[in-house]
């Protein structure tokens, strides 16, 4: 029984979609994630990686997937669409591109994120993000709700001891 293969996709969760470049569709983010799958990661789970990996569990949930999907190599050159991943199905369409694209070492996907629905039915949705830069006490920076701002929540310890600490019984007095 041969083993599965596992690799690296790069998910960009702060950029957006560059149409106008010389290989066609670009993600612009600085800092993307590295998500390790295999071709048996299922949608559920991708979507539960990128959130835990942004600590944004319950605070956050995947409105979609974009994929920069390959679409012709000549030579050197690769072209790329997009490509929206949305189910299990869709998200297969990447395995299968990686398998017929060899060229394409690092598949690319670009998350939307959208606020979670509170019970109350309203949304904790804000219209203007307040952001300060780490270290910086100058003013803050506002930003459009047009453009998503997500700043990774900062943890005092590891995100599995806080996993582990979180579904500890409750103490009662």
């Amino acid at each position: 029984m041969a083993s599965e293969e596992s690799f690296v996709v790069l998910v960009h969760h702060r950029g957006s979609v560059n149409r106008k470049t010389r290989s066609g569709v670009k993600f612009t983010d600085k800092n993307p994630l590295c998500i390790i799958v295999t071709s048996t990661t299922s949608y559920d789970d991708l979507v539960s990686a990128v959130l835990m990996k942004l600590g944004l569990e319950g605070a956050k949930r995947v409105k979609k997937f974009f994929y920069r999907i390959p679409v012709t190599v000549l030579q050197n050159t690769v072209k790329y669409d997009c490509f929206t991943i949305n189910n299990d199905v869709d998200l297969q369409v990447m395995f299968l591109c990686r398998r017929q694209f060899p060229e394409v070492r690092t598949p690319e996907l670009l998350v939307r994120l959208v606020d979670v629905v509170s019970s109350s039915g309203g949304s904790n949705r804000n219209t203007n993000t307040i952001a300060n830069p780490a270290g910086s006490s100058s003013r803050p920076a506002v930003a459009s709700s047009s453009v998503p701002v997500y700043e990774p929540v900062v943890q005092p310890s590891p995100p599995h001891l806080l996993l582990l600490t979180s579904m500890a019984p409750k103490a009662t007095r």
